[in-house]
């Protein structure tokens, strides 16, 4: 199993079980790890394209106003 893969499991099964507060710190996360993979390779992006998705659908959906935002700035910017 390659790295990417690796941390990007770990990151999904936490941010699943995570509490609904913590759901948007795991976002920022994910953009940082991607925003410093890109230099190196698309591993990780192809990785997280798998469940990034999901988690966005998660925050927009069940977040409180702050967390929505932030969420659509992240796609938004992206």
């Amino acid at each position: 199993m390659n790295k990417a893969k690796l941390v990007v499991e770990t990151w999904a099964k936490q941010f699943h079980c995570s509490p609904r507060e913590k759901k948007l710190a795991f976002l920022f996360l994910a953009n940082d790890i991607l925003q410093n993979s890109r230099r190196k390779g698309s591993e990780f992006v192809g990785e997280f394209w798998k469940v990034l998705p999901d988690a966005l659908r998660d925050v927009i959906q069940n977040g409180d106003d702050y967390a929505r935002n932030q969420a659509m700035r992240l796609v938004n910017r992206s």
